[in-house]
């Protein structure tokens, strides 16, 4: 009992001799201790017990002596690795004694017939507790060395007959060692799944602490670990994601990306970042919703590993495409707004030269005799323009007040029918002095609407000042009212130029004055059609165009028979004039001239 007591102090002694540089991690502590306990019990445990041995078995021969000494070098072995702390090492050296001393014993007792040749296997054993590679392969080396030493030793050799007890004790001696290897393989598969255990809860926990999702994958890409953020950012649990769970809710064309990173990652390459978007959950028979996230793929501390972050970046995309837009209408408002003042100085520049060059010439002294015979025609040029340059300015005025929504819109119910033909009566004088032919068609089901009569009025003469405008002589005219569903359909065709189909989409386009045929334009302040649009706009309705070079153009004006359901889904883009801010459904975007 003295001498157990003895062993297990001189144990616990040398097991708290373990090398510093092992303290810190749990299994190489374990792994380094039961080294330490188990090569010094086998080297102390022959020499306690040598008393009972020499009371036994009498005294050693020389056999017996050379075994004795040799039994030191475990204790040597296990004082260099508390001094060193190279583990690995100590291995190969405790596996090179063992297979010295078991082949120089069975060299001694018979060579291959020698019955501790088997425990020679004891050796690479021991060397495979190392973990490494080359120091297993080295073990075997030397133990496959030392069986043909010790055969060949022992066929030369006179085999020498071991006394009995030492034999015995030697046999002891030997199952203790094969124990000591299990009982430190245990340990060292127990370290390294309490040292695992506690990797995996650091990682569980600083996975699970981010707002980031964090995943694992094994060589094979599969998701072997997902953080809890996976709930929060996607509507699916960890295990969802397990396996192919992750891979299945890439996008498909961020798939090849997507596996590139993690094959990398996997493959102990430097870390790389992708974007992908992730499929979220979605309620059943909803379409699928997509997020965006930046993916951070890295090696992981085991080979074939590889770990990934995914820090959502939806709102953050949403708000650079938003910033972009916006420098975009910037950059349009700008460029809508450099036009239009070089469209309104075009346009006032005409009247204005026309009504300086006229009054300079009624102005001179003494009027030279031409000039006092057409100062009738020149005073009436003045008037024209200045009529002319009056309507641009009350064409700019109208717009910049429908654009800023304080043109001032009176709704009240509307007959559309009486509205039509007492515009064609006002514009049939001028469609009579150019041989325009006017045809209305109006229907009598179009009910009342609620409309401000005085836009519409201005809506219905623009149209068909315009139809009359670019309508050649002998040409026709036709207006058509009828009801369609739940909108009043107001038609204008005329037979007139017609229209490019390059220029059909500037149609409603300030100061924009369409080519004729001839290749000039007609006269016009090019501002007609961008008000029209707009009073259609602010009654909820639309207005289309179509139109064919030679043959005419068709206008269609569509106005809501209920006020509350406006025809207009979305609001009409058009140019704010240096405004880059949303707009509101008057902002048009098509334009034609007068």
């Amino acid at each position: 009992m003295l001498q157990l007591a003895s062993l297990k102090a001189l144990a616990g002694h040398v097991a708290a001799k373990v090398h510093p540089s092992a303290s810190d991690d749990s299994a190489a502590l374990t792994r380094h201790a039961t080294f330490l306990a188990t090569h010094m019990a086998a080297g102390v445990l022959p020499f306690a017990a040598l008393p009972m041995l020499l009371a036994l078995a009498g005294a050693p021969g020389a056999l017996e002596l050379g075994v004795l000494a040799w039994l030191v070098a475990p204790i040597v072995i296990a004082l260099r690795l508390s001094a060193t702390g190279d583990l690995a090492r100590a291995h190969l050296l405790s596996s090179l004694a063992l297979t010295v001393l078991i082949a120089g014993v069975a060299a001694a007792t018979g060579g291959l017939a020698s019955p501790a040749l088997p425990w020679l296997a004891l050796a690479p054993l021991e060397a495979a507790l190392s973990g490494s590679r080359r120091i297993t392969l080295a073990g075997v080396a030397a133990a496959l060395a030392g069986a043909v030493a010790a055969a060949a030793a022992g066929a030369v050799l006179p085999a020498v007959a071991a006394t009995p007890g030492y034999a015995a004790a030697g046999a002891l001696w030997a199952g203790l060692c094969a124990l000591g290897l299990a009982v430190r393989a245990c340990a060292a598969i127990a370290g390294s799944a309490a040292s695992a255990r506690e990797a995996q809860a650091r990682f569980d926990m600083i996975a699970g602490s981010v707002e980031d999702l964090a995943t694992r994958h094994g060589p094979n890409g599969a998701v072997t670990f997902a953080s809890a953020a996976s709930e929060r950012l996607l509507g699916a649990s960890a295990r969802d994601l397990h396996g192919s769970g992750l891979f299945d809710r890439v996008h498909i064309a961020d798939r090849p990306a997507f596996l590139q990173a993690i094959a990398s990652a996997a493959a102990g390459e430097r870390r790389s970042s992708v974007e992908v978007r992730l499929r979220r959950a979605a309620p059943a028979g909803c379409p699928p919703r997509f997020g965006c996230f930046d993916m951070t793929a890295r090696p992981g501390a085991e080979a074939g590993v590889a770990l990934a972050m995914f820090r959502d970046v939806t709102e953050r995309k949403a708000l650079a495409e938003r910033v972009e837009q916006a420098e975009r209408a910037a950059a349009l408002a700008t460029d809508e707004k450099s036009r239009f003042l070089a469209s309104v100085s075009h346009e006032l520049r005409t009247p204005l030269t026309a009504i300086l060059g006229f009054s300079e010439i009624l102005s001179e002294s003494p009027a030279p005799s031409e000039v006092v015979g057409r100062r009738s025609d020149y005073g009436r040029l003045i008037h024209q323009s200045a009529q002319h340059l009056l309507e641009i300015v009350d064409g700019v005025l109208d717009m910049a007040k429908i654009e800023t929504g304080a043109f001032p819109v009176a709704s009240e119910p509307c007959a559309l029918a009486p509205l039509v033909a007492r515009c064609v009566g006002l514009l049939a004088l001028d469609a009579e002095r150019g041989g325009v032919r006017v045809v209305a068609d109006v229907g009598a089901d179009v009910p009342e609407i609620a409309a401000d009569r005085r836009a519409l009025t201005q809506v219905i003469l623009n149209l068909l000042s315009n139809a009359i405008k670019f309508t050649p002589s002998g040409g026709e005219v036709a207006v058509s009212l009828r009801a369609s569903g739940d909108a009043a359909l107001i038609v204008v065709r005329d037979t007139g130029v017609g229209v490019a189909p390059d220029h059909v989409g500037r149609l409603g386009e300030a100061f924009f004055q369409v080519p004729n045929a001839g290749g000039g334009s007609r006269q016009g302040s090019g501002l007609g059609l961008s008000i029209t649009r707009g009073l259609v706009d602010l009654h909820g309705g639309r207005i289309s165009f179509e139109s064919v070079v030679g043959r005419g153009t068709r206008v269609t004006v569509s106005l809501p028979l209920d006020p509350a359901r406006p025809l207009t889904e979305s609001p009409v883009e058009r140019p704010a004039f240096g405004r880059s801010r949303p707009v509101s459904p008057l902002e048009l975007k098509v334009k034609k001239s007068a």
